[in-house]
């Protein structure tokens, strides 16, 4: 059986094998469990979009586990040891070549390498990362955390090219030569706002100036700055503006409810200070007194739902709205620059390879939701692709039984177990609230992580979530369910009346004496996770 958790996780973490780790304060086994999926868990336990804490069956008795807090927590326990992470050998491995180092690529090439292969990442930047180095602030992503990652994949040996933009310094023939190539350049291109004098020199693009943030260089934004947007992105530009002393106006045509950043985000930026004001469009930018910028706004409503599923910003006829800033930053969308890629490989101004068969891609050139986490699965998934292809296997095939559950993400350790024979086990089923027995789980509070003092983090790029104590991570874990996974609770032997379970938490071996076990199903009701499954033998 398998966890909604982790059915629900794009990168398919073993969440609840390593949350029982943590309760157990075994923080080396639980790493290599997240390793195993997920080659940056300090970076998710910060920036994930965690879809698996909606989904917790724990949510539908209180409150949902903080899944990613516990993630952070073995990172930050675990990783100054960085533990050795074991490359399969394959005799008949091959080289890839990798286009970005984002998110995306590098998972690509970490899972290549756990396969055997050897590859190769051309990155246009000076330093690796993509969005994770120059796209998210200081403040909730450190460098340090970011570095620390990216040198456990250096130490397995892969060749990380900086400096090098593909269709300049090298050719789209010269990445022919490769056995395979994955496409993952990223989303670097600012989308544009379409209106009358935003090419004003105090009209910045969002992408560039969290780049120069990132960047560490000054920049003197005046006393009050717009931001225009609704997503993580403008979020994230709000809240580092107002780092650097401005007052802050996020701009948003929609309402709160629709905003596409990460409600948390939304929250601490309301916190913080951050003025909202909504149901605004801008229509022009102009200059005013002393170098002031006036933004004139058009007034929306709410229509009927359109494309994205969300309610469609009217304007309101005549309606308008002036606001005066020194600084408007411009937060509306990133794209992919495509131009270099051949014509045959572009559909919809997204990369679609499926009439290439050597060629993948990920990330944000493809069409699939722009997080972190969904990168990093669609990097696993090019890489389980690739091996599959070199090997003969039929692709489609295998990635339908290496899935887990039915919201798309994949298992490296299914994977690999089946790989040398092509023979994988059956899909597992998803433990549902219902098959899980509450009596044995007292009502506990959702734990939070801590946060630094708030007038500390404004003076500066501070990291604003601190995460658990050893002691409030393990009163965490302790509330997860464990569904489908055995937490060696003992219930099974206790309530076996024959006496035929053993079970050894120190090796995790649990077994029957099938000689004599009179199939009574005692067991099987007894487990309050739903672990035990009661089958005919022979």
């Amino acid at each position: 059986m398998t966890a909604p958790c982790q059915e629900s996780c794009p990168a398919g973490n073993s969440i609840p094998q390593f949350i029982y780790f943590v309760s157990e304060g075994r923080y080396d086994e639980a790493l290599q469990v997240l390793l195993k999926e997920n080659p940056f868990p300090g970076i998710c336990g910060r920036v994930c979009i965690h879809p698996c804490e909606p989904d917790c069956n724990r949510s539908q008795y209180d409150e949902s586990v903080s899944i990613r807090s516990l993630e952070r927590h073995v990172f930050d326990r675990a990783s100054n040891q960085l533990p050795e992470v074991e490359p399969f050998s394959d005799q008949h491995s091959r080289d890839v070549a990798i286009v970005g180092s984002g998110p995306a690529g590098l998972s690509c090439a970490y899972f290549l390498k756990l396969l055997g292969h050897r590859a190769t990442v051309f990155e246009s930047k000076k330093e690796p990362g993509g969005v994770m180095r120059w796209g998210i602030p200081e403040y909730r992503l450190p460098k340090r955390v970011l570095r620390r990652e990216i040198k456990r994949l250096v130490d397995l040996g892969i060749e990380i090219r900086t400096g090098v933009q593909v269709g300049k310094d090298v050719s789209w023939a010269e990445l022919d030569r490769f056995d395979s190539i994955f496409l993952s350049p990223g989303a670097g291109l600012n989308a544009s706002l379409g209106i009358r004098g935003e090419e004003l020199k105090k009209v910045w693009k969002g992408g560039d100036f969290l780049e120069q943030i990132n960047s560490g260089e000054t920049l003197k934004l005046g006393t009050q700055v717009i931001v225009i947007g609704g997503g993580n992105t403008a979020m994230d530009v709000a809240r580092s503006a107002l780092r650097l002393g401005s007052r802050v106006t996020v701009a948003y045509r929609r309402t709160k409810t629709e905003m596409p950043a990460i409600k948390e985000e939304i929250s601490e930026a309301e916190e913080e200070g951050i003025r909202f004001e909504f149901l605004v469009q801008p229509v022009s930018v102009h200059s005013v007194r002393r170098g002031k910028l006036a933004v004139r706004f058009q007034r929306m409503k709410l229509g009927s739902l359109d494309q994205s599923h969300r309610p469609a910003a009217i304007r309101i006829r005549g309606s308008f709205i002036t606001l005066e800033a020194d600084c408007v930053i411009a937060a509306v969308g990133e794209g992919v620059d495509l131009s270099w890629i051949p014509k045959e490989l572009v559909k919809d101004n997204v990369i679609d390879v499926n009439s290439a068969p050597r060629i993948f891609a990920g990330g944000d050139a493809v069409a699939q939701p722009r997080a972190v986490i969904t990168a990093i699965a669609s990097g696993k998934k090019a890489a389980i692709s690739m091996d599959s292809h070199f090997r003969g296997y039929p692709v489609d095939e295998v990635l339908s039984r290496v899935r887990v559950g039915k919201k798309g993400a994949l298992s490296m350790e299914t994977y690999l177990s089946g790989r040398e024979e092509a023979k994988w086990p059956e899909a597992k089923e998803i433990v549902t609230y219902e098959q899980i027995n509450t009596l044995f789980f007292p009502p506990a509070k959702r734990v939070e992580a801590r946060r630094q003092n708030r007038e500390r983090v404004l003076k500066g790029f501070l990291e604003v979530n601190l995460g658990f104590s050893s002691s409030k991570a393990k009163q965490s874990a302790l509330r997860c369910f464990t569904c489908g996974t055995c937490n060696y609770c003992y219930n099974c032997y206790f309530f076996c009346p024959e006496g035929v379970i053993s079970l050894d938490p120190s090796q995790r071996m649990k077994t029957v004496d099938l000689e004599h076990c009179k199939g009574c199903g005692t067991c099987a009701k007894a487990c309050p996770r739903n672990v035990v499954e009661m089958k005919e033998v022979g």
